[in-house]
C-alpha cells in the first residue's frame, strides 16, 4: 500500500519547510510527498526541493488545476490532499488515512468546524458554517464542514469522479461527485491552525460555493431517482 500526499502551493516559501518538515512519515505507509508549484514567485519549489519533496510545476493558477495536476502525477493507492500554508497538521496524517488505507472508508473528509472557530477568522468561520449548512440541506449529510482540503481518498474514487472546477470551488466540486457517484465518506475531526494569509476570496468564493451546489442538485436529485 502506498500513500501520496499531494500539496498545491502558491508562494508559500515560508511555510512550506515547516509543513513538510512536520509530516510524520515513520506513522504512515510508503508514502510520496507531491509538491504542486502552482506559479510562484518566491523560493517555494526550492525549499520543497530541499527537504526531499518531489515538486511538480503547474503554471495554470488554480487550487483546483494545481491538485489535479498533482494527482494526476501521484502513484500511490490512497491519494491525501493537503494545504502548504500550516493550516492542516501533519499529525493528523494518521488518523485521515488509516481508514482508507484499511478498507473501512473509500474516502475520508477533514472537519475543522467543531468548537469555537480556533484558528480561523470569524468572517470564515461564519461562511464555512453556511456553506455547510447549505450543503447538508440539499444533499441529506450532516457535515460541519464542507470546505477543508484536507482528505484523504482511495485512487480508485479519484478514477470514478470527475472533477473540473479550477478554483478554490474544487472542495465543494469533489463532495458533489461523491453524493452523485454514491461514494461513502467519512468525517474525520482534525485540527485548524492559524495562518498569516489565505488565497481565498470571501464573497467571490462563497458565493460560487453557493451557485456550485444549487447547479448541480438537479443531477444529484436524478441519481436518487435512479436507484
Amino acid at each position: 500500500m502506498k500513500v501520496s500526499i499531494v500539496i498545491p502551493a502558491l508562494n508559500e516559501e515560508e511555510s512550506i519547510g515547516r509543513v513538510l518538515d512536520q509530516i510524520p512519515l515513520g506513522k504512515l505507509p510508503q508514502t510520496e510527498v507531491i509538491v504542486v508549484d502552482n506559479g510562484s514567485t518566491d523560493r517555494t519549489a526550492q525549499v520543497a526541493l530541499s527537504r526531499g519533496a518531489r515538486v511538480v510545476s503547474e503554471p495554470r493558477r488554480g487550487y483546483g488545476v494545481a491538485t489535479m495536476s498533482g494527482v494526476s502525477r501521484a502513484s500511490g493507492d490512497v491519494i491525501v490532499t493537503m494545504d502548504a500554508d500550516g493550516a492542516h497538521s501533519p499529525s493528523d496524517l494518521p488518523v485521515l488515512i488509516d481508514p482508507v488505507v484499511k478498507g473501512f472508508s473509500m474516502a475520508t473528509v477533514g472537519v475543522r468546524i467543531h468548537s469555537f472557530p480556533h484558528g480561523m477568522k470569524i468572517r470564515r468561520f461564519l461562511g464555512n458554517v453556511l456553506l455547510a449548512r447549505v450543503f447538508d440541506t440539499l444533499y441529506g449529510e450532516r457535515l460541519s464542514d464542507v470546505q477543508c482540503g484536507f482528505r484523504a481518498m482511495s485512487r480508485k474514487v479519484f478514477d470514478k469522479i470527475t472533477l473540473s472546477e479550477i478554483g478554490m470551488q474544487f472542495t465543494t466540486e469533489l463532495l458533489l461527485e461523491l453524493k452523485e457517484k454514491r461514494v461513502p465518506f467519512l468525517p474525520i475531526q482534525v485540527t485548524q491552525a492559524e495562518t498569516d494569509k489565505s488565497h481565498l476570496r470571501e464573497v467571490q468564493d462563497f458565493l460560487g460555493n453557493v451557485i456550485l451546489m444549487l447547479r448541480r442538485f438537479p443531477a444529484f436529485l436524478s441519481t436518487r431517482g435512479s436507484g
